[in-house]
């Protein structure tokens, strides 16, 4: 008996050091990537300390202490990418519209066994592609400027595949002819079905090459004193253009002459009256307003002093102010947001219009809004209380519970109800949600998504630095810093340079991070939904797409959805 628990001892020291030493090569590959491509620590500023599987880590994702999945899309990265390459259980890996440069290495079974999605489209890497690895799913190096044929690869189980827009040669062979053309569009020289047959470009490329050169172009001189019928052509349409465009100048100075000539011959009053009625106008409203609350649906038993009375706790705090559950007299209990009188100062009638039309929701997908109050002192927001906590809390500790496809499911479907809700709301300007990512869905006693928050942030003062991910306050989890640093990725692109508006579009493209994420996020083994999660890959890809007016509308979304699932 003591062999035996020697013998185990051993075998429990041996499998810890090893587990300690796979977990020390992990960090130092996510170090030398982070040499290669932030050097001065500006961009990764979060990859600190020796644990990458913290949650401080912005962009990776752990399972059983090992990293599983890097999302770096949109960061703005230059250097070489090869070192995440060296993370055996990797499985997702999105580096999306970068400029990484650099050739991949050989990616077999004994290198990256575990790796089933790779996202490389629109950087520069380049070189031949030798990728051997019979579980990959998902191929996406469009827009790089790779080279060589394709004989390189051996995907036997890829669903999602794409090439384009490279310098690949060659036959398209074996499993990828089942690809569409744009998977290969592109690339010039590349032949073979899906793409013209190879014979063919042969064919013209050996014309092209045997074709005589054309003969000299003779150019004769022109008598004196005369034109040919295309010079008096030429010149009559010369001289009418720059008839045209003094004529439109003309216009346009006699135009602005009028216009100041009208403008500062008003009286001073004139404009200045009209502007200050409207301000006299705003100044009644917001005082009849102060310290008065604004009730909708479900909350008109609610009373400002009694929610300032009431048994709070602090949720969380935030860019766009602190959420607290408040305990009433009754028992009953809401989720009331302050907001930030940094981001919210303005007490604007525009505010007061849209919380009206964002009080009528009512979806069992959408957190309802019970009441609001637009007090010179105070702004509140109060909202049914969540107390299941969030989706971003499952997908980080699952708090117990099992999250496999099914739960996944049906939170995704929930989440794209409520959203698809929002946006065809009938409202004018149409509504948007703003801040959509895996903190802001949050879900129910029975397990269903919820959206809350709609609308906020477009009335938030630099909405661009508000948009800056900061975990929901409105799920019971106590927010902390690991918590807050989610990083931006959930942002469209045209919105991550700082400038641009938030639109439908955009809030389509933070919805397919979201799934993307919830799909890939580890591996399930709920037996047969490979093709389910394919499907959803696939969507959240449309998604994702760069330019806003190629993504699909959320009821197209809705309805891809419920045909894959």
């Amino acid at each position: 008996m003591a062999l035996l628990h020697y013998f185990l001892l051993t075998f429990l020291t041996i499998a810890s050091e090893l587990g300690l030493a796979l977990r020390s090569q992990d960090l130092l590959s996510l170090l030398s990537f982070k040499a290669s491509v932030d050097p001065l620590n500006t961009l990764l500023y979060t990859w600190e300390g020796s644990n990458p599987c913290s949650g401080f880590w912005v962009g990776i994702k752990c399972y059983q202490g090992r990293v599983v999945s890097i999302y770096l899309d949109d960061a703005s990265l230059v250097g070489s990418a090869t070192p995440l390459f060296g993370l055996s259980q990797i499985q997702v890996l999105s580096l999306r519209r970068n400029a990484l440069s650099g050739s991949l290495p050989h990616l077999t079974n004994l290198t990256n066994p575990t790796l089933r999605h790779l996202f490389l489209s629109q950087n520069q890497f380049e070189g031949t592609l030798n990728i051997s690895l019979p579980s990959l799913l998902s191929l996406r190096i469009e827009h790089n400027d790779f080279s060589g044929r394709l004989e390189g690869l051996h995907l036997p189980s890829v669903v999602d595949f794409n090439v384009s827009v490279n310098h690949l040669a060659g036959e398209i062979s074996g499993g990828l002819s089942k690809f569409p053309s744009s998977a290969f569009n592109g690339n010039p020289t590349l032949c073979g079905s899906p793409l013209p047959s190879c014979s063919k470009i042969s064919h013209l490329s050996n014309a092209t090459n045997t074709r005589p050169s054309p003969a000299p172009i003779i150019v004769s001189t022109c008598s004196n004193g005369s034109l040919s019928k295309l010079g008096i052509t030429t010149l009559l349409s010369i001289g009418i253009g720059d008839i045209v465009l003094i004529a439109m100048a003309l216009a346009i100075v006699i135009g602005m002459y009028t216009w100041f000539k009208r403008r500062f011959s008003m009286p001073p009053n004139a404009i200045t009256g009209a502007q200050g009625l409207e301000l006299d106008r705003g100044f009644v409203e917001e005082k009849e307003m102060d310290r008065r609350l604004v009730c909708f649906e479900g909350g008109e038993d609610l009373r400002l002093d009694s929610l300032l009375k009431a048994s709070a706790e602090v949720l969380g705090k935030g860019i766009s102010g602190s959420t607290y559950k408040a305990v009433l007299q009754d028992g009953i209990m809401v989720a009331v947001k302050r907001l930030s009188a940094v981001q919210f100062p303005s007490h604007s009638k525009a505010f007061n219009q849209r919380m009206q039309l964002i009080g009528r929701l009512r979806h069992s997908h959408v957190v309802s809004l019970r009441a609001y109050c637009n007090a010179l002192e105070e702004k509140l927001l109060v909202y049914d209380y969540m107390p299941s906590g969030s989706l971003h809390s499952l997908l980080q500790s699952n708090r117990g519970r099992n999250l496999d496809w099914r739960s996944r499911k049906q939170i995704l479907m929930g989440a794209a109800h409520g959203l698809n809700f929002i946006h065809s709301f009938p409202a004018r300007p149409p509504l948007v949600h703003a801040n959509i990512k895996p903190s802001n869905i949050l879900i129910d006693e029975q397990g269903n998504a919820c959206i809350p928050e709609c609308s906020i942030m477009c009335f938030a003062t630099n909405l661009h630095q508000a948009l800056l991910p900061h975990a929901s306050t409105l799920f019971p989890e106590r927010m902390n810093s690991a918590a807050t640093s989610t990083w931006h990725g959930y942002r469209a692109p045209e919105l991550s340079v700082g400038k641009g508006k938030v639109t439908q579009e955009s809030d389509v493209y933070s919805f397919g991070m979201v799934l993307l994420e919830v799909v890939t996020d580890k591996e399930i083994d709920d037996g047969d939904c490979e093709g389910e999660m394919m499907g959803m890959v696939k969507i959240g890809m449309m998604c994702t797409v760069e330019c806003p007016d190629e993504r699909p509308k959320m009821s197209q979304v809705l309805r891809m959805m419920g045909e894959f699932l």
